[in-house]
């Protein structure tokens, strides 16, 4: 059959609908653009509505921002993973919006942990390409149409997949509603570097779907992007998995040849296995591209995780053992079917302890067709997905396979729960019912053309019973916030604004025993808030941190600086340590009146109080050696994220401290020649400075990026030249 003409812009479409009739063309369209639709309209609120897919309910229930506006949603059920879409990711694209805005890379934050590479917290997605549109719009704004555009592209995907596999409009259809609205994708919204990155998995598989159908080159290109931008997405665990599910899909396509691609090949299963092993190389090539591509965020990503507390972490059977009760429980299988079976926080009557972890709900009338599918159908598509399921389903439930994983491949159990594995069980369930959908449909039609009809009508109601199942229940899980109760500013807030300088740091006291995994902790100003409001911190909230600011922190604490509930959060309370004359602290926010006499109350409201105490400034150089008279002659004349200049004048040849965390990559020049910065107390930085009057300039250029993006700009020049190429039907 003649190939059908599409217009240029659908061209990845256009190989989801070689060799068909010019109808069923113009129903793909229709169905695309439903799918863009059906986006729009449910995150129509996050879009134009005003509303901000954070869920800083929790939020007003700390101080200060309780005693300013009171709480809202009181019924709302604390959930500790849901609290990091307002504690973390709001921040950091509010940092990279501000940086973006100022004409700055975000490489180095110096608002948490007394400075730390920020571009090593891969979930920052600084290098992702659909982020970029923080330049034009404010994280209000863009965290819902940043939703909206991955819930289209998960849906079109997993479309395209179906279409690829031969399976009809409506059965993708289906497919693709059940995977972008499913319990995965609706349950992880608000922590976007997880839907960012699984966003990418369909896309990879219509990758290597047309290179087994012999479209090599635009097969190699797609697939080698979505594996790169799941990387570059930031959430490693998932990317993690984004490529093994990819890896193994590949193998088996290769293993059983061409049946049931497009175009339809006419030999026989033995020659179209043999034809299929010629798409291994694109498929490594679309591999080794896609790591490429990623280089630019995986690299200071490896950095930073083997200079952090996690480097040195192995497995060990006590890990296992935690592995084993974070997993997904038997009795938690009900909520399969019915996703409030034990109960939801939404409600407040939730049972467990994250409701995310464990969600795999995709709708009744889809585990219906996945059940049609493996009884009615019985054939390898239908067996090969079903076994999947099984395998998934086995990991996050940490089986057998989940501990083999754990203990044999390198990282890949110490960065989450097993359970997350979901991501990849929804997209399996949600093909497999599509497979079911579209054996009904041809059992319905038959060979009459007027029962058809009836077919097209079977479809498209199933296809409205799932959007009721998973519609409403999405509606009601997703706290959604007004963007003016996102971090408001409050009087205590414009205070600890006033008196704060960039030469000190703030320390703001929740006790660690107050930090809960079941209730809504009594927290005062949490650490990311920082970033929001502009202050430095000692402290800080990321699951990545630098390793000898981590000791220090251990050694100011005397004891572990995290909450046993978290410990990807730093929550210093000892007000009374010595190192935080170190640490440049010279403000101390607290929850409760102190009694001390090296600290001086300054102001107190909203529940707050702020205090002063005497503390060296961040940059320090002592007049005289061997003097009591400590006299600062250094001064900063100018900052930005990644640098920062001084001006020093000694009396003698000695050094001159910046309490900032040391870490490599920063480089010091004085008076613009280079010279070596060396570590203060296991954990700053130091200089020393010629005698006489000298500006020292100190910057942030981390090997790791350079040599990254380096990397992806060979990969993205390589991409582009592959789609320059004439001819679309070129094989290797």
């Amino acid at each position: 059959m003649a190939e059908v003409s599409v217009p240029q812009c659908g061209q990845v479409c256009k190989y989801a609908v070689l060799s068909r009739p010019m109808s069923k063309s113009r129903g793909e369209f229709i169905a695309i653009g439903a799918l863009a639709a059906l986006s729009v309209v449910f995150w129509f609120p996050c879009v134009v509505g005003g509303k901000v897919p954070v869920a800083a309910q929790y939020q007003s229930w700390m101080q200060p921002w309780r005693g300013d506006q009171g709480p809202m949603s009181a019924n709302r059920q604390w959930d500790s993973l849901l609290w990091d879409s307002v504690a973390q990711f709001y921040p950091w694209r509010l940092l990279l919006h501000r940086a973006v805005h100022s004409n700055q890379l975000p490489l180095w934050s110096p608002y948490q942990y007394c400075g730390y590479p920020i571009v090593g917290n891969g979930q920052l997605g600084l290098f992702y390409p659909p982020n970029w549109l923080l330049v034009f719009l404010n994280p209000h704004k863009f965290l819902g149409i940043s939703l909206a555009l991955h819930f289209f592209l998960a849906g079109l995907f997993t479309f395209c997949f179906c279409r690829l596999l031969r399976l009809s409009i409506l059965a993708s259809l289906f497919a693709a509603l059940a995977f972008s609205y499913g319990g995965f994708m609706i349950t992880w919204a608000e922590l976007p570097s997880l839907i960012n990155t699984v966003t990418w998995l369909p896309g990879a598989l219509v990758g290597l779907e047309l290179i087994i159908g012999g479209k090599n080159r635009w097969g190699t290109v797609l697939a080698a992007v979505c594996l790169g931008l799941a990387l570059l997405a930031g959430h490693m665990q998932i990317a993690a998995y984004v490529w093994l599910t990819a890896a193994v899909y590949g193998l088996v396509r290769l293993a059983f040849g061409r049946t049931g691609v497009l175009p339809a090949p006419e030999a026989d299963g033995r020659e179209a296995r043999h034809t299929a092993w010629r798409g291994l190389w694109p498929m490594v090539g679309a591999a080794a591209l896609g790591l490429a591509l990623g280089m630019g965020q995986l690299l200071p990503t490896v950095e930073l995780g083997n200079l952090s507390p996690r480097g040195g972490q192995k497995p060990t059977l006590a890990g296992w053992e935690f592995q084993q009760q974070r997993a997904l429980k038997p009795v938690e299988l009900a909520t399969f079917v019915a996703p409030n079976a034990l109960g939801t926080p939404a409600r407040g009557n939730y049972r467990g302890i994250s409701y995310s972890e464990h969600c795999g709900f995709a709708g009744i009338s889809t585990l219906m067709l996945v059940l049609l599918a493996v009884v009615w159908r019985r054939d390898r598509w239908s067996c090969g997905f079903a076994i999947a399921i099984l395998v998934v389903l086995s990991m996050s439930m940490a089986g057998t396979v989940a501990e083999l994983v754990y203990f044999a491949v390198p990282k890949l159990g110490l960065t989450g729960s097993f359970s997350r594995l979901l991501c990849v069980y929804t997209l399996c369930v949600a093909v497999l019912a599509a497979l079911g959908l579209d054996h009904l449909m041809s059992k319905v039609a038959g060979s009459h053309g007027r029962r058809r009809v009836l077919a097209t009508i079977v479809g498209l109601i199933l296809i409205v019973v799932l959007l009721g199942e998973l519609w409403p229940w999405g509606r009601e899980f997703l706290p959604l916030t007004p963007a003016e109760r996102v971090y408001p500013t409050t009087e205590a807030i414009r205070q600890i604004q006033q008196h704060w300088g960039p030469q000190d740091r703030v320390l703001t006291i929740t006790p660690k025993a107050n930090w809960s995994l079941v209730h809504t902790p009594q927290a005062l100003l949490p650490p990311n808030s920082a970033t929001v409001y502009g202050y430095y911190s000692v402290q800080g909230y990321d699951s990545l941190s630098v390793k000898n600011y981590f000791d220090f922190a251990r050694k100011l604490e005397g004891g572990e600086p995290a909450p046993i509930e978290n410990g990807n959060m730093m929550l210093l309370e000892d007000y009374e340590s010595g190192l935080l004359h170190d640490a440049a602290v010279k403000w101390i926010v607290s929850p409760v009146p102190i009694e001390s006499e090296e600290i001086r109350l300054q102001w107190q409201g909203e529940g707050v109080y702020l205090y002063e105490k005497s503390a060296p400034l961040r940059v320090w150089a002592m007049a005289r050696p061997g003097s009591d008279v400590f006299e600062n002659q250094a001064t900063i004349t100018s900052e930005s994220l990644n640098s920062i200049e001084m001006r020093i004048e000694h009396d003698w040849e000695g050094p001159a401290w910046v309490h900032d965390t040391y870490y490599p990559g920063w480089r010091a020049f004085i008076d613009g020649e280079p010279t070596d910065i060396e570590t203060y107390r296991d954990v700053f930085r130091q200089v020393r400075v010629p005698q006489g009057e000298h500006p020292v300039f100190m910057a942030y250029y981390p090997a790791t990026v350079l040599c990254g993006l380096f990397i992806s700009l060979i990969a993205v020049s390589i991409l582009v030249g592959l789609l320059m190429r004439r001819g679309i039907n070129n094989a290797p």
